[in-house]
């Protein structure tokens, strides 16, 4: 279970979140791109990007990488001016390809899909069945990931930017909790006996994380 402080940081957290995105929201809509308004919206994703390397990869490479992005991203405004519209749609596209990737990457032969894995990590051994069915919600998360970069794209092109930008920003976060409520109802209704949340799962990530932090600790 969340302590108290970890529950009202993560209510600021979703505040913040939110706030983020309908100010990227009007922004887009007013069609004013300023400096000022363009460091308030990419420095966070950047910053963002930035601790997801780390976490993986190490500060130093986290460092080494953002630095690049930042210089290239300096780069190309000096050389070309603040970029138009459709950059607002990058931080949307290149997370879903991340996560679709993430996600697809252990549907292959071989490898074990990423909700049976954590799956497993919760409830240890696991039937026949819910193997399959945990394969099957892998499948259905990739797939999610990539209608979301199908249909951001189908409407940055064919319908007005207002509805591309309501769908990337506002609708984005809605979509992913839509998704996690359908397969939790069915899950619940279906396998009484398997009813973990994904804290669970994060959870059981992040002690492997504190584990494997430990452990390369002399």
């Amino acid at each position: 279970m969340l302590s108290h402080g970890n529950k009202i940081g993560a209510i600021v957290f979703a505040c913040a979140f939110l706030g983020y995105q309908f100010f990227i929201h009007k922004i887009i809509l007013s069609g004013q791109l300023t400096p000022v308004t363009a460091v308030f919206i990419f420095v966070p994703f950047i910053v963002a990007t930035g601790v997801a390397i780390a976490l993986e990869l190490g500060l130093r490479l986290a460092l080494l990488i953002t630095a690049a992005i930042t210089i290239l991203s300096l780069a190309w405004v000096s050389m070309f001016g603040l970029p138009s519209a459709i950059i607002f749609g990058l931080p949307h596209l290149l997370t879903n390809l991340f996560l679709l990737w993430f996600f697809a990457r252990t549907l292959k032969n071989g490898r074990e899909p990423l909700i049976t894995s954590i799956a497993r990590r919760v409830h240890g051994s696991l039937k026949a069945e819910l193997e399959i069915y945990t394969r099957c919600v892998t499948y259905a998360w990739s797939l999610f990931f990539l209608l979301q970069i199908v249909v951001s794209i189908g409407l940055y092109v064919f319908a007005p930017v207002a509805a591309w930008s309501m769908f990337i920003n506002i609708l984005n976060t809605p979509l992913i909790l839509l998704m996690f409520v359908c397969e939790y109802s069915y899950r619940v209704s279906r396998y009484r006996d398997h009813q973990s949340s994904i804290l669970s799962g994060l959870q059981f990530f992040s002690r492997d994380k504190s584990a494997a932090k430990t452990t390369k600790t002399p």
